[in-house]
Order: C-alpha cells, then sequence, then structure tokens
C-alpha cells in the first residue's frame, strides 16, 4: 500500500498542475494566434520584441524558433514549422511518461500486496484446528483485496486524465499546425508584395 499512496500523491500532483495548464492554456488560446496575426500586419519591425513579450504560450514560442533558424525559402520555414511542432507536442505531453508508469504499475503493485497479504493471511491457518484463527483469515483475505481496489482506482483515474490531457494534446498541435500555416501563407504574401 505504501508505494501505492506514493505513486497516487505523485500522479494527483501532477494531473492537478496540467489540469491548471490546460485551463490556462485555453484561455489564452482564443485571443493570442490572433493577435500575433493583427501584429504582424500593423508592425512587422516591432514583431520580434512583441513576441519575446508573449513567449510563454507555444504560439509565440514557435515563431521564435522559426525566426532564430534563418530560414531563407518557404520550404525552410516549413522545415522549421515542424520540427518545432514536435518540440511543442514533447512539451505538452509532460507528465506523459508518469502517466504512463502509473496506469502500469498500479495494478500490478495491488495485484502484488493481495498475494503478499494472502500469504500472510493462510500463516494464520492452523489445519488440525478448523475455525480458530478464522478473523484473523478472513480479515487478512480482506485486507489483501483492498490494495488490488486500490491499484485499479489509481489506473482507473489516471487513464481518464490521460485520455483528457492527450485529446487536448491533439487538438492544441492541430491548432498550432493552422496557426504556422496561415503565418507562413501571410509572411510570404507580404515578401512578394515588397520585392
Amino acid at each position: 500500500m505504501w508505494p501505492l499512496l506514493f505513486i497516487s500523491i505523485i500522479t494527483l500532483a501532477c494531473i492537478f498542475e496540467r489540469i491548471l495548464f490546460w485551463f490556462n492554456l485555453r484561455n489564452k488560446n482564443h485571443k493570442i494566434p490572433k493577435l500575433i496575426l493583427e501584429t504582424y500586419n500593423v508592425n512587422n519591425d516591432e514583431f520580434i520584441k512583441f513576441l519575446n513579450k508573449k513567449n510563454n504560450n507555444p504560439y509565440s514560442q514557435i515563431l521564435i524558433d522559426v525566426f532564430n533558424s534563418n530560414f531563407m525559402k518557404e520550404k525552410d520555414f516549413e522545415k522549421a514549422l515542424e520540427i518545432n511542432l514536435v518540440n511543442q507536442n514533447n512539451k505538452l505531453n509532460k507528465y506523459g511518461n508518469i502517466f504512463n508508469l502509473t496506469v502500469g504499475i498500479s495494478p500490478l503493485l495491488g495485484l502484488l500486496g493481495t498475494v503478499l497479504g494472502l500469504m500472510n493471511s493462510f500463516s494464520f491457518i492452523d489445519l488440525g484446528n478448523v475455525g480458530i484463527n478464522s478473523k484473523e483469515v478472513t480479515g487478512g483475505i480482506s485486507e489483501a483485496l483492498v490494495s488490488t481496489a486500490y491499484g485499479l482506482i489509481i489506473a482507473i483515474f489516471t487513464i481518464v486524465f490521460l485520455s483528457y490531457f492527450n485529446s487536448c494534446r491533439k487538438n492544441e498541435i492541430i491548432s498550432l499546425r493552422d496557426f504556422g500555416t496561415r503565418f507562413q501563407i501571410q509572411y510570404f504574401n507580404n515578401l512578394s508584395k515588397s520585392k
């Protein structure tokens, strides 16, 4: 039970952090992409300064990294954008390994607790005297089964949130790719007009 308790506390802390992260990101996402595109249209010279001020969101981070890669052609821009989308995907999947480990190991730890508990319960059985230690045996069995139930509850709880976070991450990557494509079109249209 102690390892299960330790894992559940760590997983719960990571879940709360991710909930706050996605809540804050969704609140900002309605404004930031549009604001970035509007700022670029209005003032190209101050655009990088504006991005650096807003660098705590994935949209600004992608463009900052793309502009730091010193692309010359549209294909270079696309490659830099794709590399940065992969990096953002990894950043958005923070604690993904912890959640996967929790889902995999919690039921096994619960099962291990049950096996050890049953072994301990069977040590109370005195074959010659039936019914003398029945309270210890049945109490030990019920305690042993609690660890399996606890392990399964942790795994199920984690799977629910892991699925939700994966869905948020996939939607965010789609939005980032769409934003990057729109910015690319706008950037190279402005570049061709200035020539």
